[in-house]
């Protein structure tokens, strides 16, 4: 209709109506565009958004996982844990050997039973 209006100005060679109905023309088809690509942008964060919450879920999951870890050590004394290896490697009994027997008596994880021999006996 806008165009119709902007022709029918020309045609009647009224410049100030024909500039305002094309800046009306021109402002309506700007913020049509501007809609559009915000219906875009929101789709696209909407997506995004999803994606994120999904990957937080994940890492949730996992942190819960890491959590019943952490509660398996927090089961085993790792006071009792060290002077027994404290007392193995005295006795010179090999790595391996007090990393084994200590997992098998204290129940802790071979990652932690190196750490703590590393930073006890090694």
């Amino acid at each position: 209709m806008s165009i119709e209006k902007i022709i029918a100005e020309a045609i009647d060679n009224n410049p100030l109506k024909l500039k305002e109905a094309f800046e009306d023309e021109m402002n309506a088809r700007i913020r049509a565009a501007l809609e559009e690509k915000y219906k875009e942008m929101t789709s696209e964060e909407e997506v995004v958004a999803e994606e994120t919450e999904e990957l937080v879920e994940e890492d949730e999951d996992e942190s819960d996982e890491e959590e019943s870890d952490d509660d398996e050590d927090e089961d085993f004394d790792e006071g009792a844990c060290v002077r027994e290896m404290k007392k193995m490697h005295k006795d010179g009994e090999s790595k391996a050997n007090i990393i084994k027997a200590v997992k098998e008596k204290y129940g802790c994880s071979e990652s932690k039973c190196n750490e703590l021999y590393a930073s006890n006996c090694g």
